[in-house]
């Protein structure tokens, strides 16, 4: 049976070289939703958890959001993954774990964060494992970057090449109703969502590389072969943007809760 936390394995550097960071507007929202629960019954240090790590963009972004003083720590099953996350630290360790039994006890984190990774998740499972690890009044937050095929033609018909040939993708397969289940879980409260669109601006070579770090793209890939890949992608965005500037509409979604 395959094991779907090595899935990136073998997409492992384009995603570190090509994957898009989150906007200022929004992971400064995490901040200060942190830093507005009570300190008075926190672990000294904080210790901040981001689950799903792969190779540490966001486990870095928590770094220099909350400065030296935390404790942050990636949580990552992926082999290849973690190893290329702890060649450029930048501070910050990272550990072997899954979303449904990470290692750390009961009550001492006061973030748990997972970073374009729920959808890999057994998304009940480890809400039930947020609740457990936070300290009461810590935050377990969900951070997406999704384009937006509703502003673009080009996004558009880039997610279409992928349902046309991937595994059953589906273009809407991050969307659930994440306010609904932290809710739900015994523990957390106070579920909100924030979002912001922004633009990312690719030439051709960085947006074959962003294409070729997706494990969904590489169910295309399986299909009709890296060349035929490359190709259709390379067409569409000349199509789109003769002039060579691929630009890529974005929303990035924060949903925050509380540990009661």
């Amino acid at each position: 049976m395959t094991d779907r936390t090595q899935a990136f394995d073998r997409l492992t550097d384009d995603y570190r070289r090509f994957r898009p960071g989150y906007p200022e507007a929004v992971t400064e929202r995490l901040r200060e939703h942190v830093l507005a629960g009570d300190r008075a019954i926190r672990p000294d240090p904080w210790l901040l958890l981001d689950v799903g790590s792969g190779t540490g963009i966001s486990t870095r972004t928590l770094r220099h959001l909350f400065g030296p003083g935390p404790r942050v720590v990636g949580v990552e099953p992926g082999h290849a993954m973690r190893g290329t996350a702890a060649e450029n630290a930048d501070g910050v360790e990272y550990v072997d774990g899954r979303a449904e039994a990470i290692p750390f006890p009961d009550g001492s984190a006061t973030l748990v964060l997972a970073a374009q990774a729920v959808h890999w998740f057994d998304r009940p499972a480890f809400y039930a494992e947020a609740a457990r690890l936070l300290a009461p009044g810590g935050t377990v937050a969900v951070l997406n970057n999704d384009r937006d095929w509703t502003a673009s033609d080009f996004v558009d018909a880039y997610e279409g090449l992928m349902e046309r040939y991937g595994d059953d993708y589906r273009r809407d397969y991050r969307v659930y109703d994440t306010i609904g289940e932290m809710n739900a879980r015994d523990g957390l409260v106070d579920a909100v969502e924030y979002s912001a669109g922004w633009v990312r601006d690719l030439d051709p070579d960085r947006l074959i590389g962003t294409a070729m770090s997706s494990s969904r793209m590489a169910a295309v890939v399986r299909a009709i072969g890296e060349e035929r890949t490359r190709e259709a992608i390379t067409d569409l965005a000349r199509e789109h943007f003769p002039d060579g500037n691929v630009r890529i509409p974005y929303v990035t979604r924060l949903f925050l809760a509380r540990r009661a």
